[in-house]
């Protein structure tokens, strides 16, 4: 993980899905409808079933009521989307948050699939390749000419406006909880280092002791930087390390996650220190797919600041 992991990251809907393990065979070219058809008969649905010019199957479970939702609207649904062979490669609704977007901004299937919709309608379609990811499929769950089923109901904007509202209740509640477990392993750490007496602790909960003061300015959120760094689990892993590498990196504080923007400014020109990151101030719940760093790790960063931009 080089210095741009660290920047803030956003999980995208149907740009990062399928980092999954799970091998799937595609379906050959020019087969694929011949294979739709065999999934809906297996599953006793090709007398529901009806299909669209551009390939879709799909089956109107409830209607809804009101307007079809156009390309320029935001609209917020559930989702469950599964492989013909039954494998999940992403569901809003095991993860219980609704997908809030742009109806124009994601793929063609999903486009004319939930242009068919009503809000409070629910429907499930089951999507060609050339109307997903193709001939490339996306990551390592969806393969070259796969169709994709979609389960999906659509919500009113009143009860988007509910969810929403309970979801990021339901969040802080979580990220409390998670500080508060991060901040206990952080202790209990410390106190293995012989160190929990002399440590600091900022509000936000990180923890940092300074082994060199340094000298001039501390720099601010709109300054630019020049350091070294060593990133390790609390374990002793270690996910990251420019001084391995033997050479410093620049970047802007602004570009990185939050609690690398509160700890460097900690430090002065010439100053080092260790900084013990709460999970909530780097990665939380979604670090980088296959990486060293699971979700809810803590962070320990060794850092030398050299230069204020």
């Amino acid at each position: 993980m080089k210095i741009i992991q660290l920047l803030a990251i956003s999980c995208i809907t149907f740009t990062l899905i399928g980092c999954g393990s799970i091998s799937y065979l595609p379906a050959e070219p020019n087969t694929e409808d011949a294979d739709m058809q065999a999934y809906l008969k297996a599953n006793k649905l090709h007398k529901k079933a009806e299909k669209t010019d551009s390939g879709i199957y799909y089956i109107m479970e409830e209607e809804g009521e009101g307007e079809h939702p156009t390309k320029s609207e935001t609209i917020t649904a559930h989702y469950h989307g599964s492989l013909l062979d039954g494998t999940v490669f992403d569901s809003s609704v095991d993860r219980g948050q609704p997908f809030k977007f742009q109806l124009g901004r994601v793929i063609k299937g999903w486009q004319e699939a939930m242009g068919m919709m009503k809000p409070g309608g629910k429907g499930k379609f089951i999507i060609p390749s050339n109307l997903a990811y193709g001939e490339r499929g996306v990551g390592k769950i969806i393969g070259p000419n796969t169709p994709l089923i979609f389960d999906i109901e659509l919500f009113s904007k009143e009860e988007a406006e509910r969810l929403e509202a309970e979801a990021k209740e339901k969040a802080k509640a979580q990220t409390r909880e998670q500080a508060e477990k991060d901040d206990v392993l952080i202790k209990e750490h410390l106190t293995k280092l012989g160190i929990d007496k002399t440590a600091k602790r900022t509000d936000s909960g990180i923890y940092y002791t300074i082994e060199k003061e340094g000298e001039g300015e501390n720099p601010t959120a709109t300054d630019k930087v020049k350091v070294h760094y060593h990133g390790s689990l609390l374990d002793g892993t270690v996910f990251d390390s420019s001084v391995k590498r033997g050479k410093p990196i620049e970047f802007g504080l602004g570009q990185v996650v939050k609690g690398w923007q509160e700890a460097i400014p900690l430090l002065k020109e010439g100053g080092k220190g260790t900084f013990y990151i709460p999970s909530g101030l780097c990665y939380g719940p979604h670090p980088r797919p296959g990486g060293k760093i699971k979700p809810n790790d803590v962070l320990v960063f060794e850092v030398e600041l050299f230069e204020i931009k």
